[in-house]
């Protein structure tokens, strides 16, 4: 698979680097969730998707990787699965192996991506950037989810 090599600034730079770079990856792209799709979501998670989640889901509504079998998850897997408050689980390694969690604040509708087995530990509050993360090291590699996890777990305890 081509890595990408910097951040996205935006859900929209990650979108046009995977229309002009699908056949460079491993990833398969499911077809555009429709607005019914996130609606549905919406109403049965009780929170609204933040503008940058709700614009990739419509472009695609979710992905697969056959190198590290990691996945952003459908929306209607979302649906069938009682997460808990504001918690959705969109991104999972390996069937369910492991996974990271769109945390939605309600109130405001600001969001922050976690690791789930670490209580609290915030990897970011930017889609483009957890996606940015994916695309540059995957699951494993340097600068991948894991490395980038890492990372900001030692900065916070120095």
């Amino acid at each position: 698979m081509t890595k990408a090599i910097y951040l996205f600034e935006s859900i929209s730079d990650v979108i046009n680097y995977l229309k002009s770079h699908l056949d460079e990856t491993d990833i398969t792209l499911y077809e555009g969730a429709t607005d019914q799709q996130i609606a549905e979501l919406e109403n049965s998670a009780g929170v609204k998707l933040p503008n940058d989640v709700k614009q990739f889901y419509k472009f695609s509504n979710g992905f697969i990787s056959d190198e590290d079998q990691f996945r952003i998850v459908p929306l209607n897997e979302l649906l069938s699965h009682d997460r808990g408050q504001n918690i959705l689980y969109i991104g999972e390694y390996l069937c369910y192996c492991d996974t990271w969690a769109l945390i939605i604040n309600p109130e405001n509708n600001c969001y922050q991506i976690n690791h789930p087995d670490e209580r609290g530990f915030v990897l970011t509050n930017s889609f483009s950037e957890f996606l940015s993360r994916f695309f540059i090291g995957g699951v494993f590699e340097q600068n991948g989810l894991y490395d980038w996890r890492d990372k900001i777990k030692s900065k916070e305890t120095e």
